[in-house]
């Protein structure tokens, strides 16, 4: 039987406007009945990641657990401070940004693991994006010394056009991203977490923390970033309109998208049976 089911937020959990499908908010409660636990997993940060969550019935997540910037951080639910946490070197992040501020047109978030996010360079578009579902900071200038002694969780680049940022992987100088986990999400980013942090990292460690065998998980998913997940749990799931990079390592591929909510076909098809 399966215990925990862990799910991407953007593009799978929640719809392309950003909310919650009503069969997904009726389906986590009948698997709770079940026993099972719901646990969001993300790119984004604790707090950005339950403002999305706010209209939730608390049934949904209550005693469970958050995975955030791509298993960088895991927290309590209802707790700000993360039990488990990893940090990249400011020089890292300052050697990634020095490097966009010469490429010109890329934009770039930075996000400390106190749940803060800094954006430079961000178009009207991405910030149209984000608006309503994370708080970002925005800031000028070509220097982020300001940021020296605050811990950092993560960073990553910003542009609509996902096969520009493929290039610009290409053509970077490898010592740039030497000892990262890189991936691409929701179309727009290039994201860079310390080495050994990815969402199946976070998913094998809280299972650990919840003596849950992994083979009693299910993940879910839709891009590059969840695929370490679908990898790492018992059954990967990824919604009809996955990459085809996530869909090519699932076990199965829905016919629900994200905006049809995909929780009630996973819990029809492989929870209640």
């Amino acid at each position: 039987m399966y215990k925990l089911v862990a799910t991407d937020m953007d593009e799978t959990f929640l719809s392309t406007s950003h909310t919650v499908p009503q069969s997904n908010i009726d389906a986590i409660l009948r698997m709770r009945e079940l026993g099972v636990l719901f646990v969001p997993a993300s790119g984004r940060a604790y707090g950005s990641i339950m403002g999305s969550l706010r209209d939730l019935p608390e049934a949904c997540l209550e005693g469970s657990y958050v995975i955030s910037y791509n298993g960088g951080c895991i927290n309590r639910v209802g707790d700000e401070k993360p039990i488990v946490s990893n940090r990249i070197a400011f020089d890292r992040v300052k050697a990634l940004f020095d490097y966009v501020v010469e490429a010109g047109e890329i934009g770039m978030h930075i996000y400390t693991v106190d749940g803060d996010v800094w954006g430079w360079n961000l178009t009207s578009t991405e910030l149209a994006y984000l608006e309503g579902h994370m708080d970002i900071q925005v800031f000028e200038g070509n220097s982020i010394e300001f940021l020296r002694n605050v811990p950092l969780a993560k960073c990553l680049y910003v542009y609509e056009n996902l096969d520009l940022l493929h290039e610009l992987a290409l053509a970077m100088d490898p010592k740039l991203t030497e000892g990262l986990f890189t991936t691409f999400s929701s179309g727009r980013y290039y994201e860079f977490n310390p080495q050994g942090v990815d969402k199946g990292a976070g998913l094998r460690a809280l299972a650990e923390l919840l003596d849950i065998p992994l083979e009693q998980t299910i993940a879910c998913g839709d891009a590059a970033n969840d695929i370490a997940m679908l990898e790492a749990a018992g059954l990967g799931v990824v919604v009809s309109n996955a990459t085809p990079d996530a869909a090519a390592v699932a076990d199965y591929q829905a016919t629900a998208s994200c905006d049809d909510g995909v929780f009630a076909e996973v819990l029809k098809k492989f929870i209640e049976p």
